[in-house]
């Protein structure tokens, strides 16, 4: 039998979930360990997919998470400060780990015609937080950013404008 090492940062949140008291169930587990090992942030239909991928049909089909619970333990991760919500102007949040400010972290880069993400790494925004603080006062803790464009494969081949839906479908924009 191989034995997969575990992701690091699921055993962290499978940790703190443990510290906090909260009973580690398997679709909990399964929801935990996509976030982890997930780089892009996922809606709760994305992650709904993937913790529930098409069954084989020569096996005996898996119990099926249901929408709600993701949407209850994704909400839940949140309190807890193992995971964030963050929302690009489509009508919908998306979630993804938590990460520290201290250190490197991300940002995103969002395309406006198909909705597609990327993280991107590196922001010089320590002359702009030194200023505001001095300007306004407060101790600035974390920040987040977001850029917005038109991706290379929209840029290559151009469609008509395009929205997500909550749901996070693609549909014109009429």
């Amino acid at each position: 039998m191989v034995v997969m090492a575990r992701h690091p940062e699921y055993v962290r949140m499978l940790n703190a979930l443990k510290e906090e008291g909260y009973r580690v169930t398997a679709p909990r587990r399964a929801l935990l360990r996509t976030l982890a090992e997930t780089r892009e942030p996922l809606s709760i239909q994305e992650l709904h997919a993937l913790v529930n991928p098409e069954p084989d049909p020569d096996e005996e089909p898996e119990e099926e998470i249901n929408l709600v619970t993701v949407y209850r333990f994704a909400n839940l991760l949140v309190d807890l400060g193992l995971v964030r919500r963050v929302e690009f102007g489509q009508g919908y949040y998306r979630y993804e780990r938590d990460e520290s400010q201290e250190g490197p972290h991300h940002h995103h880069i969002v395309c406006r015609q198909c909705g597609k993400v990327e993280d991107f790494h590196g922001c010089d925004l320590q002359d702009l937080t030194n200023r505001l603080e001095g300007d306004t006062g407060f101790k600035i803790e974390r920040h987040q950013l977001e850029l917005y464009g038109v991706c290379p494969q929209c840029l290559e081949s151009p469609t008509p404008d395009m929205r997500r839906t909550s749901g996070g479908r693609l549909t014109p924009v009429e």
